[in-house]
């Protein structure tokens, strides 16, 4: 699921996760999982369909969606031939309930700007706090 939410292009080449390993910027999102804090919904049906997981970020290592220490980064993954049918929804809405269950005050995310998953974000109440090139830094408070 990491591969598919790093790259999710469809004409884009799909990188093994042992490559992304490799790459730093990309591999402090899932190496040691589950870290503590770490929490995340999966669904499937005879394989892995999508995921949503959150992630905790030091200030001295952020996610290209950090916003404060304390603010855990979202991450989504849909497999292609399952976008587009309210997956993502209810990934991101199973995942946004189990974060307030667990008293958390906000969630943070990166998306690019011609990402279609930012306006599931939008919908679910993230609101873009900055963009850099062309990449959004969006925030929901709980």
């Amino acid at each position: 699921m990491f591969v598919e939410a790093a790259f999710w292009k469809p004409e884009d080449p799909r990188p093994t996760l042992d490559d992304i390993r490799r790459q730093h910027a990309l591999a402090h999102s899932s190496e040691g999982w589950p870290l503590p804090g770490d929490m995340g919904v999966i669904a499937e049906a005879d394989r892995p369909l999508g995921a949503a997981w959150l992630r905790f970020f030091p200030s001295s290592d952020p996610g290209d969606g950090f916003v404060a220490d304390g603010t855990p980064e979202l991450c989504i993954a849909i497999v292609p031939e399952w976008r587009g049918r309210g997956l993502g929804a209810r990934l991101l809405s199973a995942l946004i309930a189990e974060a307030r269950a667990a008293g958390l005050s906000a969630l943070s995310l990166s998306v690019e700007s011609d990402n279609a998953a930012r306006h599931l974000y939008a919908r679910m109440g993230f609101q873009e706090v900055r963009e850099v090139d062309g990449d959004l830094t969006m925030l929901l408070t709980l």
